[in-house]
């Protein structure tokens, strides 16, 4: 709770410093995160823990949006998962790692179809986005964060809208599975991604 208080308190700060008209909305995210890196390199929906939070988005045009965010999860894994991952730099044995994060992120969006929150001439859009961000993680170092992905919005009324939301994180830390790459950590060679998904309003 006192995670969801932290993200509260930072997201409100940018909601008051943001224009306060129709075209700002402030709302709500619960869903699921999960890892991929040294130990699971390639499996989506793996292990998700619940993911929550909320968000700021100011409505540039109907095509362009800015939005301020804040989440809450658990990344979770298991070595034995995978037994075709133990190698001489995963050794075989029960290692398992479950990390806190605090997820901070800016974005911009991009509508695939005309939308404004509360339009109703504007109903719904596909749309993507991306922009940068940081991630506060439990026993690991923090890192910047890359947050890219794709999602879906619609309006139920004149201030009420929701949506659903994939989106994954490339970091710049390579010991959130607590396996640094043997090559070293840099950009290329940094397998630590995580994702987050679920349903807004």
């Amino acid at each position: 709770m006192k995670h969801l208080l932290i993200i509260t308190l930072a997201i409100t700060t940018c909601a008051l410093t943001s224009n306060a008209q129709r075209y700002s909305d402030f709302g709500i995210l619960f869903g699921g995160a999960y890892y991929n890196g040294e130990i699971n390199p390639t499996r989506q929906f793996y292990k998700p823990s619940l993911s929550y939070g909320i968000f700021v988005r100011m409505n540039l045009n109907k095509r362009f949006a800015l939005r301020a965010s804040g989440y809450y999860t658990h990344l979770k894994g298991n070595v034995n998962d995978f037994p075709d991952r133990v190698t001489h730099f995963i050794p075989a044995r029960n290692e398992v790692f479950t990390k806190q994060v605090i997820d901070l992120t800016g974005q911009v969006e991009f509508n695939f179809l005309p939308y404004i929150t509360g339009e109703r001439n504007f109903l719904r859009s596909t749309y993507i986005a991306g922009g940068l961000g940081y991630g506060i993680f439990s026993g690991s170092g923090n890192s910047l964060l890359i947050p890219f992905g794709i999602g879906a919005k619609m309006n139920f009324g004149d201030r009420l809208s929701g949506g659903l939301e994939w989106t994954f994180r490339k970091t710049f830390s390579d010991d959130i599975d607590n396996y640094p790459n043997p090559l070293g950590s840099t950009l290329i060679n940094n397998n630590d991604w995580y994702s987050i998904f679920g349903l807004f309003i």
